[in-house]
């Protein structure tokens, strides 16, 4: 057994913390390998030695250490610790080690750190992703407790003080709220449930977001509906099922888990000092990423908290009864130039920001063709209609002018002022300042030699967008898409990632494309978000215009948003009325 930690020194304070007491505290141990006081070349404080095998604790940081010999059992701790050494990275190396044995077995633990950049996540998300079900003490229902979901405590509205202390678990079915010693029973019944999306019979399909609709629709089974149990003398799981076949989907090879603080049974990890743990991060980046790291056990976006799932994302996608659907009052287009092509997205927006992606659209041939042109010309000029027979046509539109056909941008979009077809250019925002993502100054006609196109704040947009996706209610910035639109279009749209820099000591935030990753979409919805600013910087009232076209008042006015197929586009679990508008409320 190769017992592998970040550095050699924590591998010997490891040995002294923890492999000494074990073995002098449990008997058959100490027979086997001898007492603490032993110094032999069969027990060192890195080296125990035992008949049948050995346990060799290494640093990650020596690729000697690491390929010296071979292995059955590789257990990595704190993974997202580890240095990138000269000859590659250390799980992979370690892990060539048990090439000898046909029963090898690879464990890698540790709390997630920063999206796209922690070990421990990657490997998670290429496992089978087993989340943990707990049943309520009170009606038996079997629910996967999450903080925002789940937790309620007292204060907080209306100007109060909150009030953590009172902070607790609340099922989702019955409405309880458990006590400290309801919530340790209820962890007696975990039980472990494969959840990673799986495409099988010509659909895409994701078990945890079954289960919900499942639970919602009052199924008889729910759990039933979406997994079966199975045990055998080392392994107890429920087993992911094609909905439709009824056959196990997804590989039972790579078992991967998480769980935060709320399954943990240590007396300081309660509900009250997760939530008192919450509240204090509030104005703390740091604490924040420590909060979501050790607290929910989910990897961190600098200043955009937990990472979001393109599936989850995909999830919500909806079918409209029309191009335009109701609570749209004004259309903005993005467009993007690349070399040999141009992408385009048609955006509908209403009250209080919301926003729906009505179109996307990719046009082949380079811009300075006057065939191009015309195409997406052609495009912008589409009048779009409504259920009831109402036209919309493009409000603004923000032409990226930054590419290989600047000049042809510029007189494309010089001829079409009065359409309020813009050429735009991102700032260059290297130092992280937040600029406002319209000018001041309002864009006029120009001479072909003074022409230039409008700065607009490419971070701020991409803050705002980004916050937006993470909305989880309807209403005030919720972004909706259509069902008909693929996992690639997500992909591109959360590629980037705001990573902190430091520069002569100043911490300053950027968005950055990581490698190999294309962004497309985002640049889109950048500039077609920088359309509607421009509107709004204009003149636009857009809550008043969403009223003039007839868009809902509320969300409760709206009509229901049928439900996508072979997508299921559910609410959000929620506790009964009298216990809603906690943490969930409070933070949406």
């Amino acid at each position: 057994m190769l017992l592998v930690q970040p550095k050699e020194d924590a591998a010997e304070q490891f040995s002294k913390e923890r492999i000494g007491p074990l073995i002098k505290a449990t008997p058959a141990l100490r027979a086997l390998i001898g007492t603490a006081k032993t110094r032999s070349a069969d027990e060192t404080l890195t080296y125990k030695s035992f008949p049948g095998g050995f346990l060799a604790l290494v640093g990650a940081g020596s690729p000697d250490n690491l390929a010296r010999r071979p292995v059955r059992v590789v257990a990595y701790d704190e993974t997202d610790k580890y240095p990138i050494t000269r000859e590659g990275d250390p799980i992979d190396l370690g892990d060539e080690r048990l090439a000898t044995f046909a029963n090898w077995l690879s464990l890698r633990a540790c709390s997630p750190t920063i999206a796209e950049e922690s070990r421990i996540a990657a490997s998670h998300d290429a496992g089978d992703q087993r989340r943990a079900s707990i049943a309520c003490p009170d009606c038996g229902h079997r629910m996967f407790p999450d903080f925002f979901d789940h937790v309620e405590w007292e204060g907080g509205k209306d100007g109060e003080p909150h009030r953590p202390e009172t902070a607790r678990i609340y099922c989702e079915a019955c409405g309880s709220g458990w006590s400290e010693g309801q919530r340790l029973r209820a962890l007696a019944t975990i039980q472990w449930h494969q959840t990673r999306p799986f495409d099988h019979c010509g659909e895409r399909q994701q078990p945890l977001e079954a289960y919900k609709a499942a639970w919602s629709a009052a199924a008889v089974d729910p759990v039933g509906a979406v997994w079966d149990w199975w045990s055998g003398p080392r392994h107890a799981v429920h087993r992911a099922k094609c909905a439709h076949c009824g056959e196990w989907a997804v590989p039972n090879e790579h078992a991967s888990f998480q769980a935060g603080k709320l399954y943990s049974p240590w007396p300081r990890d309660t509900p009250d000092r997760i939530a008192r743990k919450w509240l204090a991060a509030q104005d703390d980046e740091d604490k924040k990423q420590a909060w979501w790291n050790t607290q929910a056990g989910w990897p961190y976006r600098r200043h955009q908290g937990r990472e979001l799932k393109v599936e989850t994302l995909a999830s919500r996608g909806e079918v409209w009864p029309a191009d335009v659907p109701d609570g749209v009052a004004v259309l903005t287009a993005g467009i993007d130039v690349q070399d040999y092509r141009i992408e385009i997205e048609i955006v509908g927006w209403g009250r209080n920001e919301e926003s729906w992606s009505i179109d996307y659209e990719v046009i082949d041939g380079e811009f300075d063709q006057p065939a191009t042109q015309a195409a997406l010309d052609a495009y912008l000029m589409r009048v779009r209609k409504r259920a009831d027979g109402r036209g919309f046509e493009v409000a603004a539109a923000c032409i990226d002018s930054g590419g290989h056909h600047t000049e042809a941008v510029y007189q494309f979009a010089k001829a079409r002022l009065g359409r309020r077809v813009w050429a735009i250019k991102g700032e260059s925002a290297r130092t992280g300042q937040r600029n406002p993502v319209w000018p001041v100054k309002r864009p006029q006609a120009r001479s072909k030699k003074s022409f230039r196109p409008v700065i607009i704040g490419v971070n701020a947009a991409k803050d705002f967008i980004r916050t937006a996706l993470g909305r989880e209610r309807l209403g005030p910035n919720y972004m909706h898409f259509p069902a008909s639109r693929d996992i690639g279009y997500f992909q591109q749209l959360t590629a980037e990632r705001s990573i902190t820099k430091v520069v002569s000591g100043r911490k300053f935030r950027v968005w950055e494309l990581p490698p190999g990753r294309a962004n497309e979409a985002l640049d889109c919805r950048v500039y077609a978000y920088a359309a509607l600013a421009g509107l709004l910087h204009m003149g636009l009232k857009l809550n008043k215009r969403a009223g003039e076209v007839g868009a809902a008042e509320t969300v409760d006015e709206r009509p229901a948003v049928e439900a996508a197929e072979p997508q299921t586009a559910t609410a959000p679990l929620r506790a009964p009325a009298k216990y809603r508008g906690g943490a969930s409320a409070r933070l949406a």
